[in-house]
């Protein structure tokens, strides 16, 4: 079976910012996104970032522990964040974005 090919976003910059802020628009626009947060991304967690229509959110596990921020319920906390963002670039990625 031939899984359907997503936009795969890596997000490393805090809310508002301008790069945020594209890659969140081109996210929604998508129509299937998985958007993976590392580094000072895993702050958009505190924007709603997760009820973005279309598109599964993924959080550095260590980034946010390191920063003391939660996940919630619809946010995939990987064990090896790095290893499953690799894969699916390589194995269900129409387009790899970074930001």
């Amino acid at each position: 079976m031939k899984q359907e090919k997503l936009d795969v976003f890596l997000l490393t910059k805090p809310p508002f910012s301008p790069r945020s802020e594209l890659c969140l628009k081109l996210a929604a626009r998508s129509g299937k996104a998985r958007i993976y947060l590392a580094g000072d991304g895993v702050y958009n967690l505190l924007t709603g970032i997760e009820k973005l229509p279309e598109c599964d959110v993924y959080a550095c596990k260590e980034d946010l522990e390191a920063r003391a921020i939660m996940a919630g319920e619809k946010v995939t906390v990987p064990d090896d964040f790095y290893s499953d963002f690799i894969e699916d670039i390589m194995e269900h990625c129409r387009h790899e974005y970074t930001f």
